[in-house]
């Protein structure tokens, strides 16, 4: 489907974008965003709600590069492009919003859930801090 309710990871995975981003492209609500931002655990939601963002450090630039070209060749085959950055040789953010809307669209999504599925080595000493910050979060109340 090219637009439609998809929020789940599997939903999201089977959208086909299709070079559908444009003006004509409907902008999600905040409610809307907020209900498929479980769906892509990894990427963070701006504070302004525009855009959402994966970072992390990958184990060496080869492995950086590798994970960024192959982000390029599905973003080429969807035809939704995000910004890429590469800072200090191996630290990686993918950064996704639809431009013609301002905003987050069901694209972005479908694109994020995509770019998940990519696989990629991560440097040992930031997983490990990832695990840190995991273990220092306050669990959540009931």
């Amino acid at each position: 489907e090219k637009y439609g309710a998809a929020k789940s990871t599997e939903e999201l995975l089977l959208c086909k974008i299709g070079r559908c981003c444009g003006k004509s492209t409907p902008p999600l609500s905040r409610e809307e965003i907020l209900e498929r931002m479980p769906s892509i655990g990894k990427w963070k939601l701006s504070p302004d709600g525009s855009l959402i963002s994966l970072c992390f450090v990958a184990k060496s630039w080869e492995v950086a590069m590798k994970f960024l070209n192959e982000v390029s060749s599905l973003a080429e085959s969807e035809g939704h492009h995000p910004d890429l950055h590469l800072t200090n040789y191996r630290n990686v953010q993918v950064d996704l919003t639809t431009h013609a809307v301002g905003g987050l669209a069901l694209p972005d999504f479908v694109l994020a859930a995509k770019i998940d599925t990519i696989k990629v080595e991560y440097s040992p000493k930031w997983l490990k801090e990832q695990e840190a910050l995991v273990d220092k979060a306050p669990s959540p109340k009931e």
